[in-house]
């Protein structure tokens, strides 16, 4: 049991989960990016979403880590910036915040946050070199689909 309770997977689950509750709702505010495919980047941003999502599985937290607070703390806060980042474009779509690229793109560079502190909890360096390319990567075809969509600067 404590195999499962220390799995860093569990981290990823309310990404997981907020993602199928809201995704739809970007789309109904209008958010251009859901629409748009950039076909050169997207067997490559897949991929590293791929690993980012799945690699978790195999990593493991100590709760008894002298950082695991610290660390919990960023992943936290990291998720609750992510959401907000989400639900500006949602329930506020005529908002400078969300009709300008800065925005527009944050869902897409937000990760960085919750995905560096998973790296962290788990103790394992290149998970987080992985999902910073992923998220340089993500937010690349993001910025290419806001220009392809005329988004303003």
């Amino acid at each position: 049991m404590k195999s499962i309770l220390n799995n860093c997977f569990l981290l990823i689950i309310p990404i997981l989960i907020w993602n199928l509750l809201f995704a739809h709702k970007l789309i109904e505010a209008g958010y251009p990016i859901s629409t748009i495919k950039v076909k050169r980047l997207e067997w490559l941003e897949n991929t590293l979403r791929f690993a980012v999502f799945i690699i978790p599985l195999f990593m493991k937290f100590n709760v008894s880590d002298i950082h695991f607070l610290r660390y919990l703390t960023l992943y936290i806060a990291g998720i609750l910036i992510y959401f907000a980042a989400w639900l500006m474009i949602i329930y506020f779509p005529e908002s400078k915040w969300s009709t300008y690229k800065i925005g527009l793109l944050a869902p897409g560079y937000t990760p960085t946050i919750w995905l560096i502190a998973i790296g962290l909890l788990g103790n394992l360096k290149i998970y987080i070199y992985l999902s910073i390319a992923f998220v340089i990567i993500h937010t690349l075809s993001s910025y290419f689909k806001l220009k392809i969509a005329n988004v303003k600067d």
